[in-house]
């Protein structure tokens, strides 16, 4: 027999609707993680150039991404000499890179995308670039391209104010080239000397072949020449890669964040969707409780419903599919301005986001179909024909015990930030709130019963008493819009105050922590360079000039017989450190922090099972491995980062330039005698310490992305509050036509329905803000040690605004459409 319903497009549409925003955002998350390990980044300078050779920028490790070096690791200058010996290979030269900058004439600086490896030797271009004029041969001589020499109005033979390494220098143009960008080319020989690498080491090898030579050939044999030698061997579209390692770095954030992001949203898509099947499957449950009366079997029942709500789903998946490309195409300039693609970088568009979002959700569809029929589906006749008359009060004493373990779990990652301030406890906490939304979900109904039968008594009017009493006998159905609205308000408010309170901590610890009074930067010019150290130095007011340097350390260690890598954020800083930060010393002494010496954060010293004295292997951003004494523990660690080491410690770190300069003293009088000091300086910028230095992970773009997508997944789950309150009201039609048929009116019906809604949004709004603010308070108090959540307010106003707005239109709109229809006679039975 075949078992068949007609099709309600009513019923279906919160399904479609769930399903099509579900593969959207699923697809736009695919295709950002696809985009992080596929995309290329695009060539800038050795477009025409055959080869690239480089060093391996991955940190290997076991179950996770290999993190990159942002700084190029290099190779042997030697190396050349050997790849020049190969058959089919015409040049070979040695890249150097540096940081420059071209000035405007009157004290500003011409922006560059990377200001601190602006600068190179021209021999690497290999003379694949179109010159105008001469390529530099002298100490003063330089190539702009002609981008950068445009905006400054110079031609060849003019001269022209380059910062080099921070530092002022008057050179002649012998050249333009035809490049984008803000490029700046010297001598091989001046690359050298201003270059941070050892004499022996260059940042790349470039490689141009004959005219008739094999490529793979070539290829080929250049890859056996360094095999197991921890180079790496780029061509084509691969070069960009080598070429900029930070840009490479940044794209392997977009994968981590987008699987971050995707693991949240797969879940809130699985709980919209199968809660928008559930609903259709219970609007339809009369329906399959007769075809189980006439002898369908409950195989039958369940594959009907799959197959029905999965036929629906699947025009649904298409719209989604295309929705989420035409997303990702909106998104990707904003990717690109937080960091996460470089410039004329773009998405990878493959059919493989879209396969993946689309077996996901036709996998995840007739699962919660079968699941939401299967439990009418196993009834007899008789016994689910009653049971669509009179819903169950509750969902039994199993599932409010289970949903109170859940919640007690939850409970207690909310209590980790009081004795761990860390990123781990901070994501844990917010990770809970997921946690207790499946909790709330469980004991709901159980909730609703008991709240609702402590107020009955204390209503006063007949609707409201109505309104009240109906909520607590179908108590599955008042619970499930409770745990979804609750849903809507914990989420966004947890997404926001876990962002706000993390850049609150910093802001707490720079400030605590800032003794210096003034912060000299020089972001446009590459930083400061040493000679402006020293004229800063020499301020009458200035009792102490600390150079700050910001970079990111790499702790490689062993898990489980595997190797496993721990990225930090490190500050190097100059001597007399103690007289410009306060990091909250808790072991050892700030003043040994010269040569292989460094600080680590309390917290994630004891995550790493290290103490003072102790040696800590780590890996600097341009490859250097170091291992270096631990001397002191600081507690300050969100506010500046989680390694603080002597500039020493850095290859050629002490000859500048540097991000920052602190300096401590009486702040007006400094800065009046810092701007004759840096007249000769272009680009310094002078501001107030405590306002203008930021923690290190406050630059993390992963947290734009999150805000974003937090916005995204907000107007999501209200679609998904919609969805359920408009099905379960027009689900209630029986039940106000006998209201009518008895005399009730139509306001006394209206304000019964307004009286439910505003209770269940009262009832969701408390859950709601008490799983998500009460561990946000728990971490403002182990982070900041303030008793309340560290977050704008008025964002917790506006998300329990929109939400019951939602809420009420949702049902006040189909309930209009009842009471239009409902004085027809109820059938008997």
């Amino acid at each position: 027999m075949t078992v068949r319903l007609p099709v309600r497009v009513g019923d279906l549409l919160a399904v479609v609707c769930a399903v099509a925003v579900g593969t959207a955002l699923v697809t736009f998350c695919l295709i950002m993680a696809e985009s992080g390990l596929r995309s290329q980044v695009p060539t800038d300078r050795f477009a025409g150039v055959d080869m690239v050779v480089g060093g391996d920028q991955s940190v290997p490790q076991d179950e996770d991404f290999d993190p990159v070096l942002p700084e190029q690791v290099g190779v042997p200058s030697d190396l050349a000499h050997e790849v020049s010996e190969i058959p089919g290979v015409r040049a070979v030269a040695t890249d150097l890179s540096f940081p420059a900058a071209v000035t405007d004439g009157r004290g500003g600086v011409l922006p560059a995308e990377s200001v601190r490896d602006n600068g190179h030797g021209w021999n690497s271009l290999l003379g694949t670039i179109d010159l105008i004029g001469d390529a530099p041969s002298g100490p003063a001589d330089v190539v702009l391209t002609a981008d950068a020499a445009a905006p400054v109005g110079v031609s060849v033979g003019d001269p022209v104010e380059i910062l080099l390494r921070g530092q002022a220098r008057d050179m002649w143009v012998t050249g333009i080239a035809d490049l984008p960008g803000g490029g700046v080319f010297v001598s091989d020989s001046s690359a050298r000397e201003l270059s941070r690498k050892p004499v022996d080491t260059a940042d790349l090898l470039t490689v141009s072949f004959d005219d008739d030579a094999d490529a793979a050939a070539v290829t080929d044999r250049v890859e056996e020449l360094v095999a197991g030698r921890g180079f790496v061997v780029a061509t084509g579209a691969d070069i960009g890669r080598v070429e900029r390692p930070a840009a490479a770095s940044g794209t392997g954030m977009l994968t981590a964040a987008a699987l971050s992001v995707g693991g949240v949203v797969v879940v809130l898509v699985g709980f919209i969707t199968a809660g928008a099947v559930s609903v259709g499957v219970a609007n339809r449950s009369r329906e399959i409780a007769l075809l189980r009366a006439v002898g369908a079997t409950p195989r039958q029942i369940r594959s009907m419903t799959a197959q029905q709500t999965t036929r629906a789903a699947f025009g649904a998946v298409i719209v989604g599919v295309i929705g989420g490309y035409l997303l990702s195409a909106a998104a990707t300039q904003s990717l690109v301005t937080v960091g996460m693609l470089a410039n004329g970088q773009s998405l990878s568009w493959s059919p493989v986001p879209a396969l993946g979002a689309g077996l996901l959700m036709l996998g995840m569809v007739p699962v919660a179909a079968r699941a939401g029929s299967l439990r009418i589906s196993r009834m007899p006749g008789a016994e689910a024909i009653v049971e669509t008359e009179a819903e169950p009060h509750g969902g039994g004493p199993g599932r409010t015990r289970v949903g109170f373990v859940v919640l007690a779990f939850s409970a207690g990652s909310a209590l980790v930030p009081l004795g761990i301030r860390s990123e781990e406890a901070l994501i844990g906490t917010a990770s809970g709130t997921l946690l207790a939304i499946i909790g709330v979900a469980l004991i709901a109904p159980a909730m609703v019963r008991r709240i609702c039968g402590w107020i009955a008594p204390r209503t006063g009017s007949a609707s409201r008493w109505l309104a009240v009493r109906n909520s607590g006998s179908r108590a599955l159905r008042t619970g499930g819009a409770v745990s979804v609205l609750a849903l809507a308000v914990g989420l966004l408010t947890t997404q926001i105050f876990a962002g706000t309170t993390a850049s609150a901590t910093m802001d707490h610890e720079v400030t605590e922590g800032a003794v210096a009074d003034v912060l000299v930067s020089a972001p446009a010019a590459g930083g400061v360079s040493s000679s402006a150290l020293a004229a800063i130095g020499r301020a009458p007011s200035a009792s102490a000039a600390v150079a700050v340097v910001r970079s990111t350390v790499i702790r490689p260690f062993q898990q489980d017989g595997g190797p496993r890598a721990e990225e930090y954020p490190m500050l190097a800083v100059g001597p007399g450190v103690g007289r410009a930060l306060d990091l909250g010393l808790t072991d050892g002494d700030l003043t040994h922090l010269t040569g292989d010496a460094v600080a680590m954060d309390s917290a994630a010293a004891r995550l790493a099972g290290v103490d003072v004295g102790d040696t800590l292997p780590l890996i600097l951003s341009d490859g250097t491995e170091v291992e270096p004494t631990v001397v002191a523990t600081y507690a300050r660690g969100f506010g500046f980062g989680k390694i603080v080491a002597g500039l020493d410690l850095l290859p050629d770190g002490s000859s500048g330039p540097y991000d920052e300069v602190l300096v401590a003293g009486d702040h007006a009088r400094i800065t009046t005698e810092l701007a004759p000091l840096l007249a000769d300086s272009p680009g310094m910028q002078i501001g107030d310490a405590r306002t203008a230095l930021t923690g290190p992970s406050a630059q993390d773009p992963s947290r734009v992305l999150n805000v974003a997508v937090s916005l995204v997944l907000m107007g999501y789950i209200l679609l998904g509050v919609a969805n359920r309150l408009v099905a379960s009201t027009l689900r209630r039609r029986r039940e106000w036509q006998l209201l009518r048929a008895i005399g009730a009116t139509p306001r006394q019906l209206r304000t019964m329905a307004w009286s439910e809604t505003l209770l269940v949004c009262l009832i969701a709004t408390v859950i709601g803000l008490v799983i998500s603010l009460g561990p946000m308070t728990m971490l403002a108090i182990g982070f900041v040690g303030k008793p309340w959540p560290q977050g704008p307010l008025w964002a917790v106003v506006v998300t329990v605004f929109v939400t019951c707005v939602v809420a009420h239109s949702a049902t006040t709109m189909p309930a209009r459409r009842l009471l239009r229809g409902s004085g027809v006679p109820v059938p008997a039975g």
